[in-house]
């Protein structure tokens, strides 16, 4: 099943452009419409850009499951050795080594300053050169997602309390999902009924890890189901430094599920090869053991059925 999705897929690998966004959204709304979701796409704007989201219609979501699919430009390559030697859960440390990198060269004595400056800026300019594959950043999480929306359909009591939303330009500083928020506030939507999980970058790496911005009762209930069969699965709080979506809904309890690699400074976890062109390989696998356990989770943690006070 997951493999004729991801088929399905390849033809729009990349979505910048709204015309690459908007033939996406029609694929991925043929696609729930088959498996009997109601589909609709919500639109929304800021003065700085304007966003369409896709989401099945559930009167009352005990579970919300998102994935951004939106695709980045790429980054320079020596962030992402940064990114593998500190990790992206060590947000701080690695916004302090990129910021010391730019720094160096004004330290650095006459012609050399003057090249490796040249070298530093013609490399920030690769953030706007598009990148092309975008396999694990964020197909990985778009096809969990519908992975799990497939899978429903054998459980018709989960399938009227999950609702499933891809969310849009995540890549832009989360500025879709801040707009789905408010608009969704501004309908009267009930948060405070929803677990919100979402899914980025679940398709390459060994280490399964959930990240919370703050209390979590959907991070701690789901992170027991997963060190059922992966001990070594993560439950890390990154507090006020943004990763994904899930920190838009970080008062809601929002979580981030991604599969990670363990960083070459003990402790810290990262997501290899995304914002590059070596983000263009995938491990259905990974990604299959995730929508089992999420599965497992959807049918046994009370999301089918109304949570205890």
């Amino acid at each position: 099943m997951l493999e004729d999705t991801y088929s399905t897929l390849q033809k729009h690998h990349r979505r910048l452009k709204r015309d690459e966004k908007d033939a996406f959204l029609d694929a991925a709304t043929l696609l729930l419409e088959n498996w009997g979701y109601k589909v609709k796409r919500v639109a929304t704007s800021s003065r700085l850009r304007s966003s369409v989201h896709l989401e099945t219609e559930v009167k009352e979501a005990e579970c919300i499951i998102m994935a951004h699919y939106d695709t980045p430009t790429m980054l320079p390559p020596w962030i992402e050795l940064l990114v593998r030697a500190l990790g992206h859960t060590r947000p701080l440390l690695l916004t302090v080594a990129v910021g010391l990198v730019v720094f160096i060269p004004s330290r650095l004595p006459g012609e050399l300053f003057g090249w490796v400056t040249l070298i530093v800026g013609l490399s920030l300019l690769i953030f706007l050169i598009p990148n092309p594959k975008n396999l694990n950043d964020n197909t990985s999480g778009i096809l969990g997602l519908l992975d799990l929306a497939q899978q429903l359909e054998a459980f018709p009591a989960a399938k009227k309390k999950v609702k499933f939303v891809l969310v849009d330009n995540e890549e832009w500083m989360l500025i879709g999902a801040t707009q789905l928020r408010k608009k969704w506030l501004e309908e009267g939507f009930e948060f405070d009924e929803s677990r919100i999980i979402c899914l980025d970058c679940i398709g390459w790496g060994d280490v399964p890890v959930i990240i919370r911005n703050g209390a979590s009762h959907v991070g701690n209930e789901l992170i027991d189901v997963f060190q059922e069969e992966k001990p070594e699965s993560q439950l890390i709080n990154m507090k006020a430094m943004p990763l994904n979506d899930n920190f838009v809904f970080r008062d809601e309890g929002a979580i981030l599920v991604s599969m990670m690699k363990k960083a070459w400074w003990k402790g810290g976890y990262y997501i290899p090869n995304i914002h590059s062109i070596f983000d263009k390989k995938l491990d259905l696998n990974a990604i299959k053991w995730v929508t089992h356990n999420l599965l497992a989770y959807l049918k046994e943690e009370q999301v089918v059925r109304k949570r205890r006070a």
